[in-house]
């Protein structure tokens, strides 16, 4: 059977390359596997001046659309999506937006899909401007209510919605994130050691990739690492990969006062393509985050087999499983202790590996298309 085609509108006004985490892998992996999918679908990206020209080569049934948008200007850019992005929705003749950042126009002529990864703004509004608070605690919800579905990655951020954003809980779809197949295969030591050493990194080391806000706690793996290092023959350095986010000078500042800047690294934004690499040489990840939506670089350090030592809290124990091991992170101690007994006992190193790897072949970027592409059509 030939479903009939549909005009499907895909939001990226909020992507600004290399600026925004998470959300950036999460819509290019969408779109990669959706482009994957015969169908007679046809692909409006809508996108803005910043990311106009990084979608690469698609098929011809996906059309970009420059708005002239600066997203960098965020009030320019939420007037445009909520006031002037209906009307060329009704001109292009849209059958259904899906806004996969967040937000969405609320007045809208066709059906719509609306992907919140989380309600960081709720729980930790200290990440955020003044502006951006009021934004995102008025469309949030408000575009919540008004979409005909709402995809979260995980089960406990469906919870969060219903009861925070009072969403009736079959209108929200659970479709977790991927993991690429690369992450999942082996690769060179001698070519990882290539890649890393451009960045100027000296192994060994112990790894986490966050950006360094508030919630994401990376003090406590700091003060834990400051701990590891009392001892002279606790040999890692630390590298911390990720945006510099809002507790940044603060992790600088306990570096400098304890004598650790030539061993603790900040490798700012890397390139997706690159993370594999620093994963599959780290003795251990770690994961400190208070607070998640999903977690990317929990799955993508199970599937190169890098011991996990993760957070408790938030949705990470449910996309965790097995995995990894599963802490108070808010006890530097505690994560130095685990960190510690993982650096002593290759046993243990050996098999948080091989659990890790079994857990992360549950998580696949195709079904994640899939879904999708299924949500579409429904």
């Amino acid at each position: 059977m030939i479903l009939q085609q549909k005009t499907i509108g895909i939001n990226t006004l909020f992507l600004i390359p290399g600026k925004v985490g998470g959300t950036e892998i999460f819509l290019r992996k969408q779109i990669e596997e959706l482009s994957k999918i015969k169908t007679n679908n046809q692909y409006l990206i809508y996108c803005n001046e910043e990311n106009k020209n990084t979608f690469g080569k698609l098929p011809k049934n996906f059309v970009l659309k420059n708005t002239g948008v600066y997203a960098t200007n965020r009030l320019l850019r939420v007037f445009w999506e909520q006031v002037v992005f209906p009307f060329v929705l009704l001109r292009d003749h849209v059958d259904l937006l899906h806004s996969p950042g967040y937000t969405t126009p609320i007045f809208t002529n066709c059906k719509k899909i609306t992907t919140i990864f989380d309600l960081n703004y709720y729980f930790y509004p200290e990440d955020f401007s003044v502006i951006e608070r009021l934004v995102y605690s008025v469309l949030i919800p408000v575009g919540a209510s008004t979409s005909d579905r709402i995809i979260v990655h995980s089960n406990k951020s469906k919870d969060e919605m219903c009861k925070i954003l009072k969403v009736k809980k079959d209108k929200v779809d659970v479709i977790y994130g991927g993991v690429p197949d690369e992450f999942k295969k082996k690769i060179l030591y001698e070519k990882a050691v290539r890649v890393i050493s451009k960045f100027g990194i000296k192994q060994p080391y112990i790894l986490a990739n966050s950006t360094s806000h508030p919630h994401k706690n990376l003090k406590s793996l700091v003060l834990a690492f400051v701990k590891l290092a009392e001892d002279k023959s606790f040999k890692d350095n630390l590298v911390l990969i990720g945006i510099h986010g809002k507790a940044h000078n603060e992790l600088d500042q306990i570096i400098k006062l304890n004598n650790l800047v030539d061993r603790v690294q900040f490798t700012g934004w890397i390139d997706y393509n690159n993370i594999v690499y620093f994963n599959r040489l780290a003795d251990v990840f770690v994961v400190p985050s208070l607070y998640e939506g999903f977690g990317l670089p929990i799955v993508e350090a199970m599937a190169c087999g890098v011991p996990l030592i993760a957070s408790k809290y938030s949705c990470i124990p449910e996309i965790v499983g097995k995995g990894g091991l599963v802490i108070d992170v808010k006890k530097p101690y505690l994560i130095a202790k685990k960190i510690n007994e993982l650096l002593k006992s290759k046993i243990k190193r050996d098999r948080l590996s091989k659990l890790g790897k079994e857990r992360a072949s549950l998580f696949s970027w195709k079904d994640f298309g899939r879904k999708i592409y299924n949500l579409y059509n429904a």
